[in-house]
């Protein structure tokens, strides 16, 4: 069934990619210092990935986007992070994310089946998510609510959400700074796969400022500077329990190419 709605989402956009306007894509490579995925260390140590994006515009406000993600562990030490160890140069996790994007008056709603699977890993299986985005237009305190959900077609694992507030600042020619703020709540059975908790709660919190370049028109260089804790002390007492960190601080350096 998941895969089946993935290849819809392609086919449907094949279908529709009779546009005028030529697709635009972007691309990035970054260096982290660890690998966190919602509020989890994957592994505490130097991260590699790749992104792309190839996005059509169908017209009336609806496009059609491609994303991809691809993680390679830069060390065979994962720390406390739950990847076990002996991966350095390997690719770890990846994720293909075909997804609907409709332009609204008043904000964006997306709608997306998103694809992981964990190359190199034993014990972790490929799942499929179907995930729901809606980003406002208007600002509160000059900050843009953004409401994410996602939920597991695969086994019916449950549900994963996010609320965030995002802003962003021009600070001179080519130099601005955008800062990203998300909560997320936990149902039983997420909290159970993702901290080992048998609860639902308030997840991770998580802090993000990423400062951007425009070195030429088609290359940005960024920086980024992020961190995360789990709120819920039930959720963190039972990741700490399984000796693992739930307060995570990472950097991160990039290019990230236009066409």
């Amino acid at each position: 069934m998941p895969r089946t709605l993935t290849a819809a989402l392609l086919a449907f956009a094949s279908s529709c990619a009779t546009v005028s306007e030529p697709p635009r894509v972007d691309a990035e490579v970054r260096v982290l210092s660890q690998h966190v995925f919602r509020g989890v260390s994957q592994t505490d140590g130097k991260a590699l990935q790749a992104l792309s994006a190839w996005a059509v515009d169908l017209g009336e406000g609806q496009r059609f986007r491609l994303g991809s993600f691809m993680n390679a562990d830069g060390t065979n030490d994962s720390g406390d992070g739950v990847f076990p160890d002996g991966n350095g140069g390997q690719i770890t996790r990846v994720e293909l994310e075909p997804t609907w994007i409709w332009d609204l008056h008043d904000g964006t709603f997306s709608a997306a089946v998103v694809n992981r699977s964990y190359p190199n890993i034993d014990g972790y299986g490929d799942t499929n998510e179907a995930k729901l985005r809606y980003a406002l237009t208007a600002e509160f305190f000059g900050m843009r609510p953004v409401f994410s959900a996602y939920y597991d077609l695969e086994d019916g694992d449950g549900l994963y959400t996010q609320v965030g507030l995002v802003r962003g600042w021009e600070l001179e020619d080519g130099l601005s700074l955008e800062t990203a703020y998300h909560l997320a709540y936990a149902d039983k059975d997420q909290s159970a796969l993702l901290y080992g908790a048998d609860e639902a709660g308030f997840a991770d919190l998580t802090a993000e400022a990423v400062m951007r370049w425009r070195y030429t028109p088609t290359l940005d260089i960024t920086g980024t500077l992020a961190g995360s804790t789990l709120v819920s002390s039930a959720l963190a007492d039972s990741l700490k329990a399984a000796g693992r960190d739930d307060a995570n601080l990472w950097l991160g350096v990039g290019l990230r190419w236009m066409f």
